[in-house]
């Protein structure tokens, strides 16, 4: 099995913009890419006030993934495209399952130059979206139901990762939710190559330890 390179991407889940300030002071200097949670208040219970413009400034340092937990994607998905520095668009399948929705998002924001990933929640099959794997840069899996940070992780995503891994060598499987020093290595040994720590750094006193850990 070739030994593939881990990415560790932080995820910031905030509310509003100045828990967003924090949770980015405290991991920006240790990562050049970050991943920030939008959520609307409909396919999550929660709700943040957080918009391109808002960010704009302090994160134009950074390369920017952008995890839509939203109903209505193609606002968001508009607003978002004006950062330069958004590299990459997740969003969820549960958002809107109709195939031809998600296929036309997907060649919208490729023709955007913007990578896209589907993002999965744990009581989703990975059969519901086999037709779609293909034509996505990263297939995102929930380690926990999403929408709040602190969430004990599900294992029963450890074989859904080695089946997606299994059919799919090539892709990105990427991971958010519950990952920590803990979980982390059964993950990489699953098949996931990306990972998206949240509250495990912002728990942390030292970043660089808390890192040194997943390594």
């Amino acid at each position: 099995m070739t030994k593939r390179k881990i990415k560790i991407i932080p995820s910031l889940l905030a509310l509003n913009k100045a828990e967003f300030i924090k949770q980015f002071k405290k991991v920006s200097p240790y990562f050049k890419c970050l991943q920030i949670d939008i959520m609307d208040g409909h396919l999550v219970k929660a709700k943040n006030t957080l918009t391109p413009q808002s960010i704009k400034n302090l994160t134009r340092q950074h390369k920017l993934e952008i995890h839509l937990m939203v109903k209505d994607l193609p606002r968001h998905i508009n607003s978002w495209l004006k950062l330069k520095n958004v590299q990459k668009i997740i969003w969820h399948y549960e958002a809107d399952k109709n195939i031809r929705h998600i296929t036309f998002l997907n060649k919208y924001l490729k023709a955007h130059k913007i990578k896209t990933g589907l993002a999965l929640n744990p009581n989703t099959s990975l059969a519901k979206i086999k037709n779609l794997i293909a034509y996505f840069d990263t297939i995102q899996l929930m380690g926990v139901t999403p929408g709040r940070q602190g969430q004990k992780f599900e294992t029963k995503i450890i074989p859904k990762i080695k089946a997606l891994r299994y059919k799919f060598p090539k892709i990105n499987i990427e991971i958010d939710g519950g990952v920590n020093n803990q979980t982390f290595h059964a993950l990489v040994r699953a098949g996931a190559n990306i990972v998206c720590p949240g509250s495990y750094f912002q728990k942390s006193t030292n970043i660089r330890q808390a890192l040194n850990k997943l390594k």
